[in-house]
């Protein structure tokens, strides 16, 4: 049974707000994400995009992108909501009836009204992420079981040597070994930064013959770094003898720290550029920046399993992420049991091509 609760809103606006005065309603918030951007959820395919925004007093309290897969001529099939309600404003104590508010009316929306199957995937947060699970099951949806959000997080909060002691002995080893190579790490936004880091992220594809469906994040960074200084993408690129070998993307988005993805060349792995990297965006974090967490992504194959693990450390976090689900309406349910089906037979052929291919790519070292 459903259960609604909440605070009493002004208005609602449904598929109605421009692009640029979505981003700048998303600014407001600490509890943001880049799937909830307009940018992101115009790349993918298949889908529709849907939003929602709740106002009170004409203030912004909450707000999500909702991507819509609808079979043909029955009027059916799943709203998926990834990452969000957003709720947390950056200016106000985090009220959990406000989250309450925002899910009943994702539900009325898009159950009630529409009979859509909704998904709904709370946006992963060491401290948040409890309270909203927490909630979502009380309010009657019901949780997942599968692993594939589970995500890894640095305290990005540690002075130096708390993180040197954190890290893995392993990759405490490694990023030795990185460093006495003696790489220049530079971390800009410029467009000769996108550049570089576009053109060895691509010749790693070619290389390595990598295909990753979906929204093409490498070509949207330019997108990505015009959004407001809250959720703006940056670049690290790490060079050898003047020569640009690897790159990551990262971002701090809202309260915290995301590695996007990485890129690198042959040079960079014998260099051990990737270690070298992602000590440099900890540090540039440690300096400018007051998130605690950064974010580094799911486990993936066993080699980025490793590295992750590895660079999380004693200190890090591998959260355990569920998505939850409701849907009032038989007919939607059997619809969307069938797109669950081909949702997991593409996962499982995709395990099993990561298997065949080295550890290396979007969100790897």
């Amino acid at each position: 049974m459903f259960v609604a609760q909440g605070e009493t809103l002004d208005e609602r606006q449904i598929d109605c707000v421009p692009d640029d005065g979505w981003h700048a309603a998303m600014g407001a918030f600490a509890d943001v994400h880049y799937e909830q951007t307009a940018i992101y959820g115009s790349g993918q395919r298949g889908e529709r995009s849907s939003h929602i925004l709740l106002r009170r007093e004409g203030t912004p309290v909450a707000g999500a992108r909702i991507g819509l897969y609808l079979v043909p001529y029955l009027g059916r099939g799943m709203a998926l909501v990834r990452f969000a309600p957003f709720w947390r404003s950056f200016d106000v104590a985090p009220d959990p009836e406000r989250y309450r508010t925002a899910v009943a009316a994702l539900v009325d929306e898009y159950c009630r009204r529409r009979k859509l199957y909704l998904v709904l995937r709370p946006r992963p947060h060491p401290d948040f992420y409890p309270i909203e699970a927490k909630i979502l099951a009380e309010m009657g949806l019901a949780g997942s079981t599968s692993s594939m959000l589970d995500r890894y997080f640095v305290d990005a909060s540690l002075d130096e040597a708390e993180q040197q002691k954190s890290l893995d002995q392993r990759w405490r080893y490694n990023l030795r070994k990185g460093l006495a190579h003696g790489l220049e790490v530079r971390i800009g936004e410029a467009p000769a930064d996108i550049k570089t880091f576009q053109e060895i992220y691509a010749e790693m594809v070619r290389r390595k013959n990598l295909n990753y469906p979906g929204v093409d994040l490498p070509a949207s960074i330019p997108d990505l770094m015009r959004l407001p200084e809250r959720m703006k993408m940056r670049i690290a690129l790490a060079y050898h003898d003047g020569k640009p070998i690897g790159g990551i993307a990262f971002s701090v988005v809202g309260d915290l720290a995301y590695y996007v993805f990485g890129a690198t060349s042959d040079e960079a792995t014998a260099l051990n550029a990737g270690y070298v990297l992602q000590w440099h965006v900890m540090r540039w974090l440690r300096e400018n920046t007051k998130v605690r967490w950064y974010e580094l992504g799911g486990p993936g194959d066993p080699g980025i399993r490793q590295f992750k693990k590895g660079l999380a450390g004693k200190r890090g976090v591998l959260l355990a992420v569920r998505e939850f689900h409701y849907c009032p309406d038989v007919t939607a349910r059997v619809v969307v049991g069938g797109l669950f089906a081909l949702r997991d037979a593409r996962n499982r052929i995709q395990r099993w091509q990561r298997e065949r291919r080295p550890s290396e790519g979007r969100r790897s070292n």
